[in-house]
């Protein structure tokens, strides 16, 4: 008889396939300075285009609160618990590690204990709401490029 490993339950609601994310996690001392030194634009430019480089983020966000002590990162995503972690780990590894070294305990995106400290920080939401439960983040990138080239077809026909 062969022995099954069981699969661990991970935190966070599902509604269609987009999933919610919420970590709270206590700072080390200064380290709210630190991180609102990393963002001082937030998630554009080059942070924007490696963070759509996941193609499975729908929205995501950063609010350090209680007089700079935690913070919550929130987002919704598509697809599995697992492949959001992993496609962090190998798409944007430098950038996760610069964003959560200031929480407190956190390993390191390629430690083996990743998952284990995500899953202990995790908080599930008790109500989940999204406006597209069943298109993905390339469904609406695509449907955004499709009504962009039908409007430009109406414009053409209009002068």
């Amino acid at each position: 008889m062969t022995k099954q490993t069981p699969v661990k339950v991970r935190p966070g609601l599902q509604l269609g396939q987009a999933n919610e994310f919420t970590l709270i996690c206590p700072l080390k001392p200064g380290g709210a300075e630190l991180m609102r030194k990393l963002m001082p634009d937030g998630f554009t430019g080059v942070r924007k285009q490696n963070t759509d480089r996941i193609g499975t983020v729908h929205d995501l966000r950063f609010v350090i609160f209680d007089n700079d002590t935690r913070v919550i990162f929130a987002s919704t995503f598509d697809g599995t618990w697992e492949s959001y972690i992993d496609d962090f780990a190998t798409i944007i590894p430098d950038e996760i590690d610069l964003l959560f070294h200031e929480c407190v305990g956190y390993p390191g995106i390629h430690s083996p204990e990743i998952k284990d400290w995500i899953t202990k920080q995790q908080v599930e939401a008790t109500a989940f709401y999204s406006a597209y439960p069943d298109a993905s983040v390339r469904e609406v990138w695509k449907a955004l490029k499709v009504k962009k080239a039908f409007d430009g077809l109406l414009d053409q026909a209009a002068s």
